[in-house]
């Protein structure tokens, strides 16, 4: 009898130990997590990765505090983006070499002297045009461009005001993950370290807010999307921030069906000389009901999120497309146009790792090449129709340098 009584006290006293491990070992997890959320820590989700799913888990996500406004700055023909969140400031692209005071008016209205991140989605002048003088105006964090050099003298310009501050571009990577304030966004192109059109190489990014979250994209093109998609990356939004301006070249049907956006924004001058935004990709956000807006419309856009649900401070813009009601017409030969173009081998781009030491020389390419004629004041791709009596060849930096303008038949480099 006493030996059995033994017996249960001493399991009664095992049992009351094993408890206690539990419950510390709760105690410790749940310390660690408080630390994590303290610290803002991002971490990746790997209990529903798969395939490169870029899905992840923000540990502020549920005590996001103020609101998240993305500003759709109306430069014309070209991008500019400033996203703001609890004091934290980004901005994507800066317009052409004509925005840039535009650009840095814009911002010092919103009361900003700091950015946390710049980013040159790719190096075209209607993208990173205004970055060099944004650089030399603010205190900045960070700078993200893609692996790609141009002898241009706007791409020239722009990593010249980088060394001149001693910086670092940093160059994306596909899964790579940063918070600015309470948000969080990640890395989803390019993919690739070859291609043909300078437009592929734009870095895209999803940004997520509390249960919102939005969709910048450059000017990246079908093969850019399609890349995206066989990689099966996290690419659902609210927002989207449609490709090229609008340009047929990009919003494939697939992408477009895999976002799944409420809202559309695009970016384009009013009468602009591509036609953009083109009627193919208008009829796709039409038939979808996806309410867009528009910089040639409505222009400067301020979305805000407040973790929920998203707001505009402008009214709808329309379907229209080419400046012209949207019927089945053709409004004009620039949307039969290809919108895009491509470097000969004597031309293409040399791809470079984005600097790691801001003092050290960029490997240079030769200038991206077009055609002049004996009459006229406009550059040209070759086969263009234009070119049948006379076909010059010269650089984009010395036409331009000459006062011609880009061919709105066969949309040549801008």
């Amino acid at each position: 009898m006493a030996n059995n009584k033994k017996r249960l006290l001493n399991l009664i006293t095992i049992f009351i130990f094993i408890i206690s491990l539990v419950g510390c070992n709760s105690n410790s997890k749940n310390s660690s997590k408080k630390v994590e959320e303290k610290q803002g820590i991002v971490t990746q989700d790997t209990s529903n990765k798969k395939n490169g799913d870029l899905s992840y888990s923000d540990k502020n996500s549920t005590n996001i505090s103020g609101k998240l406004k993305v500003h759709y700055i109306n430069v014309g023909q070209a991008d500019s983006i400033l996203i703001q969140q609890d004091s934290h400031n980004m901005l994507i692209d800066a317009g052409n070499n004509a925005d840039s005071n535009l650009v840095v008016n814009y911002l010092k209205k919103q009361g900003i002297s700091k950015l946390d991140y710049v980013i040159g989605t790719h190096p075209h002048e209607d993208h990173i045009g205004g970055l060099d003088v944004v650089i030399k105006t603010f205190n900045i964090d960070k700078i993200l461009m893609p692996k790609i050099s141009t002898t241009t003298k706007t791409f020239k310009d722009v990593i010249t005001a980088v060394q001149n501050k001693n910086m670092k571009v940093t160059a994306p990577k596909v899964g790579d993950n940063y918070k600015l304030g309470g948000a969080t966004w990640s890395i989803l192109a390019p993919n690739n370290s070859s291609y043909q059109d300078l437009n592929n190489y734009s870095i895209v990014i999803k940004m997520k807010y509390g249960n919102n979250s939005f969709i910048f994209t450059g000017d990246a093109e079908s093969i850019s999307e399609g890349e995206i998609l066989k990689k099966q990356l996290d690419i659902k939004a609210d927002v989207l921030k449609v490709g090229h301006h609008g340009s047929h070249s990009s919003t494939t049907d697939a992408f477009l069906a895999k976002v799944n956006p409420k809202y559309a924004v695009i970016m384009c001058e009013k009468g602009n000389d591509y036609g953009h935004p083109h009627k193919e990709t208008m009829i796709k956000l039409q038939n979808k009901k996806i309410t867009t807006y528009r910089t040639d419309e409505c222009g400067t856009v301020v979305a805000t999120s407040d973790g929920t649900k998203i707001t505009f401070d402008k009214k709808p813009g329309t379907y229209n497309y080419n400046g012209n009601s949207n019927t089945t017409k053709n409004t004009s030969e620039k949307t039969k146009k290809t919108d895009t173009y491509s470097t000969s081998k004597n031309n293409k781009s040399n791809r470079i790792l984005a600097t790691g030491n801001s003092s050290s020389q960029i490997p240079q390419t030769k200038g991206v090449g077009v055609y002049i004629t004996n009459t006229g004041k406009k550059y040209h791709v070759n086969g263009c129709s234009s070119l049948k009596k006379s076909k010059i060849s010269i650089s984009l930096e010395k036409a331009k340098s000459q006062g011609y303008g880009p061919c709105g038949n066969c949309h040549p480099p801008q």
